[in-house]
């Protein structure tokens, strides 16, 4: 399996950041991590979305800087880089998380 390639928070734009949080699945990707420090990609309650539009759904929160993954044998395992985030843009995923559809 590949490395994955984590952006640094300070070069991540506040627009790529929203525009990650505004995907339903994707925030609810990150509610799930939110709640939990470490899951595969099973773990995220995503699993009803074909694999290939998942893998892109991860792409897309890792480039944001939201998730850390890592390969764990053949599955994958992600983190919410939340202290990182929350320092880049105080406020901003407790403010989504807090307000998001039920």
């Amino acid at each position: 399996m590949s490395d994955f390639v984590h952006p640094r928070l300070t070069d991540v734009s506040l627009a790529a950041a929203l525009h990650a949080l505004a995907d339903p699945v994707r925030l609810d990707m990150v509610a799930t991590l939110a709640g939990s420090p470490d899951l595969n990609c099973a773990g995220t309650g995503a699993c009803s979305v074909p694999k290939s539009t998942l893998s892109n759904h991860f792409k897309v929160l890792r480039n944001a800087g939201l998730i850390e993954s890592r390969a764990d044998g053949r599955d994958q395992r992600n983190r919410l880089r939340r202290a990182e985030f929350d320092a880049r843009f105080p406020g901003l995923l407790d403010s989504v998380l807090a307000n998001r559809p039920a």
